[in-house]
């Protein structure tokens, strides 16, 4: 039997949704079905207790928003680095080192 969140991530998929809210779902593994939400254009997974998100965030091409505020993240993946139309990225209230953050936003700039 699938998850809600599982369950949650198909219907975006199926009904090519631009926007998902996945926060405050105490969730600490995002679907590895979310790569198949190709439409998303704003993805909010904050509030949660991820450490990482997963590497397949990397595959929503179409991604400009991304929250990820107020989780357990200590890293993040090097496939956000391929979101060439994220403009917005919201990483606060994570225990993340200071130079992965610098690192990370200098890279979403150049």
């Amino acid at each position: 039997m699938k998850s809600s969140v599982d369950q949650i991530v198909e219907h975006a998929c199926k009904d090519h949704s631009a926007s998902l809210n996945l926060s405050h779902l105490d969730i600490t593994v995002v679907p590895v079905e979310l790569r198949n939400a190709k439409d998303l254009v704003s993805l909010q997974l904050n509030n949660n207790q991820l450490i990482m998100p997963p590497e397949e965030i990397g595959e929503l091409d179409r991604l400009q928003q991304l929250s990820l505020d107020h989780n357990q993240l200590t890293v993040l993946p090097s496939s956000l680095f391929s979101l060439v139309h994220l403009t917005y990225l919201n990483i606060s209230y994570n225990p993340l080192g200071n130079w992965s953050q610098c690192i990370f936003l200098v890279s979403l700039v150049t």
